[in-house]
């Protein structure tokens, strides 16, 4: 399921247009962060191409951070991901529904949260801007977000 970072922040900025939700770089990354997490627990694959990196206010994807911050359009790139699994395409726009009813800044307050992934890297591992790893995503959003039973 991994696509390219770009485009599924695209496709998330389109989801935001669709439902009335205002967006700027730092929601498109808490959203995009969200959506990766959620994939990542329900499904264990990765959403795209490039981990998020825990900056300063929260996960960020540096391409995607680079090309919106350039003041490119990022609703225009690419409105649509070929998501063929109808169970991912409808958590991708719960993901955007219910997380997106948020502030930028409140989202990145609720990646700063203690023992969140974010917060294990800079603040347990010592490592700002590193990357955060899947498993700690994924463990997290099991544990916190999304219902995932064994037997799912």
């Amino acid at each position: 399921m991994e696509f390219y970072s770009l485009h599924v922040a695209s496709y998330i900025a389109n989801l935001c247009e669709k439902n009335g939700l205002p967006y700027n770089n730092t929601k498109i990354q808490k959203l995009l962060y969200c959506a990766y997490g959620c994939i990542l627990a329900v499904y264990n694959q990765r959403l795209c191409d490039e981990h998020p990196r825990a900056w300063k206010y929260g996960p960020v994807f540096p391409r995607v951070f680079a090309y919106i911050n350039k003041r490119k359009d990022i609703l225009a790139l690419c409105p649509q991901l070929d998501v063929r699994d109808e169970g991912a395409r409808n958590l991708l726009e719960d993901v955007v529904k219910s997380f997106g009813k948020y502030s930028a800044s409140a989202l990145s307050a609720w990646t700063h949260k203690e023992k969140s992934p974010w917060d294990m890297v800079v603040n347990v591992f010592d490592d700002p801007n590193g990357i955060i790893p899947d498993r700690l995503i994924a463990e997290y959003f099991r544990a916190n977000v999304v219902n995932v039973s064994d037997d799912d």
